[in-house]
């Protein structure tokens, strides 16, 4: 098995970016030969009933 290496400032960065922008979500690392090789994020968003019903109708 390979050894990782160890994780390169410049790859926290961009971790620590994707996490902090993410409210409501995930946030997936894809690892393949113990190397990142992706960052994958999903953000949900969630609307307030006012935010689907224009002049408040139900």
């Amino acid at each position: 098995m390979k050894e990782p290496a160890p994780l390169e400032p410049p790859l926290l960065e961009r971790l620590t970016q994707a996490i902090r922008s993410v409210r409501f979500g995930t946030v997936q690392v894809v690892i393949q030969d113990a190397q990142v090789v992706r960052i994958e994020k999903t953000e949900k968003i969630r609307l307030d009933l006012a935010d689907r019903n224009p002049g408040g109708r139900k």
